[in-house]
């Protein structure tokens, strides 16, 4: 083939590459611009369900839980060591206060007394003797007070030895029944060791832990304003002989201890049985009149903003809400005593995905 058609041929080649690059810029460009002047698509209000807060009814008395316990319970130890001899008690059993409970074995205790109380004897006729010398000036001052001390020390002794035969034997220290059992006979025991929990049901002690609004009105009401009822004796309600409230906040700061007293001479009461305790709210309060009830999930919480929820205005945008959260109530409602009032509406879905004076769309 002549050079000069090959050479032809190539320079077409070279020229339509070079169109196709051209045409293909243009339509790079016209690509990007079309691209640059169409609009932003619009976000979507997210759709979230909500309620309305409702109102919470004003109630005579407020309820708390407990579990009953022993008006008193104490560890019965002896104040001296040694074998037990004497021990029969069981776990229930009931002893009479001055009741033999447990003894330890006093031989060892009988002879120290009866020793002490021989150096005791001596001593007493050994100073009564050198005091008759003194008074007629026929003994010195020095041996007189050195048999003054004599005589003293081996009384404190003999006192002691009887106090110690004295405490080898356990009594019920009030009308009781046994607890725990934690020795057997024949142990050997040291002093100070629990040999017995030993609990008073003569009373029932009731605990609960109440707010302090409750706990200034406690304070002025009477006991038998307040109601115990026991889940197992369903329609017997019990009214307290006395009540007590902590004069400061617990440890958590932000509760106080409420204790009331039950008769319970016919040992109708067992300790560890479950109740409700109710008592009068504030005749002058009128926070459980403005107070409302809402789902507990729809309660927000951060350590930096505390709690709030999101309240839905009548634009049907949301805004951050701070409350203050009361009690928990029935079907898992939670009760706000401040921030919201009743029939505000509230968002209770896509909490975590909401924005301030975010519009939503109200899920039907």
């Amino acid at each position: 083939m002549p050079r000069s058609i090959f050479a032809k041929n190539k320079n077409n080649i070279q020229e339509k590459i070079k169109m196709k690059k051209v045409l293909l810029f243009f339509a790079c460009t016209y690509c990007l611009i079309a691209c640059n002047n169409q609009s932003p698509k619009e976000e979507k209000a997210p759709n979230v369900k909500i309620i309305h807060a409702e109102k919470l009814e004003a109630s005579p008395e407020r309820s708390y839980s407990f579990i009953s316990q022993p008006y008193r319970t104490t560890e019965l130890s002896f104040r001296v060591g040694g074998p037990i001899y004497t021990f029969e008690a069981q776990s229930g059993q009931f002893y009479r206060k001055g009741d033999l409970i447990a003894a330890i074995d006093d031989r060892d205790f009988q002879i120290r007394k009866q020793r002490a109380e021989a150096v005791f004897k001596q001593a007493e006729a050994d100073y009564r003797r050198i005091s008759n010398l003194y008074e007629k000036g026929n003994i010195s001052g020095t041996n007189y007070e050195k048999a003054k001390a004599d005589y003293e020390k081996a009384q404190a002794d003999f006192k002691t030895a009887a106090n110690e035969l004295k405490d080898t034997k356990l009594y019920a220290p009030f009308d009781g029944y046994i607890q725990n059992v934690n020795i057997e006979r024949y142990q050997e025991v040291k002093a100070s060791y629990p040999i017995v929990s030993f609990i008073d049901l003569s009373q029932i002690k009731i605990e609960a832990y109440i707010p302090e609004d409750m706990a200034v009105n406690a304070r002025k009401i009477s006991a038998d304003a307040c109601n115990i009822v026991f889940n197992n004796l369903k329609g017997k309600t019990f009214v307290p002989e006395k009540t007590f409230v902590t004069q400061s906040a617990t440890d958590n700061n932000i509760s106080y201890l409420f204790t009331a007293i039950i008769n319970n001479s016919d040992n109708s009461l067992l300790g560890g049985m479950a109740g409700s305790l109710s008592i009068p709210t504030p005749s002058s309060s009128s926070s459980l009149h403005q107070s409302v009830a809402i789902p507990q999930t729809a309660v927000c919480h951060t350590n930096e903003e505390g709690s709030f929820v999101w309240r839905v205005t009548d634009q049907n945008q949301v805004v951050k809400t701070p409350v203050k959260t009361g009690k928990l109530i029935k079907n898992n409602q939670i009760e706000i005593l401040s921030g919201l009032s009743a029939g505000e509406r509230i968002a209770v879905t896509r909490l975590t995905y909401l924005s301030e004076n975010q519009e939503i769309t109200i899920q039907e």
